[in-house]
């Protein structure tokens, strides 16, 4: 249950795919969440998951946000890379207005995944944040992030799919294209 409520807030974190919107038969486009790393999740860390997750089935999205932050920080004491409960962080703060912060969050998790290697994580926390910068009206900084997107893309250590997901989306989206 837990997984189908991270793909349907991940869908809602997406940028549409503004030429199948105005085609007859729209396509719906479905982005991988972040995932959390092996280990991430500890039983210290589940606990305040667990209470985000209570507080977000009750709307309270900025005490949500509190919690995987919470977590997110055990998860990175215990020596883990926090993506996933960084992901829900920025979740619960995109559900409560607060784009900047979500953005930000997600900027961390790209960081941190760049420090480890994991670049499918960096790419996507990248693109999402370019996203909710565009969705705030930011050009400069999602105008950064594009750039460091498109540079990152070009890995040959890229998984394949990220790849050619990401650059389609950057190529067709509105949302995330510098205007």
């Amino acid at each position: 249950m837990k997984t189908a409520r991270l793909v349907a807030v991940a869908t809602l974190l997406i940028a549409p795919n503004l030429s199948a919107l105005q085609s007859a038969t729209p396509v719906p486009i479905v982005l991988p969440s972040i995932q959390g790393s092996d280990g991430e999740l500890s039983s210290e860390v589940q606990l305040y998951i667990d209470r985000g997750d209570d507080l977000s089935s009750h709307l309270r999205f900025d005490a949500a946000a509190r919690q995987y932050g919470q977590a997110a920080n055990v998860a990175r004491r215990e020596g883990h890379l926090a993506s996933g409960t960084s992901w829900k962080m920025a979740n619960a703060q995109y559900f409560d207005g607060n784009l900047v912060g979500a953005a930000a969050t997600l900027d961390k998790i790209a960081n941190e995944a760049a420090l480890v290697g994991d670049l499918e994580v960096e790419a996507l926390a990248i693109y999402y944040a370019a996203w909710l910068d565009g969705k705030a009206g930011h050009k400069i900084e999602t105008a950064a992030r594009v750039a460091r997107l498109e540079g990152l893309l070009q890995s040959r250590y890229m998984p394949v799919a990220i790849r050619d997901l990401l650059s389609g989306l950057l190529k067709s989206s509105r949302d995330v294209a510098i205007q």
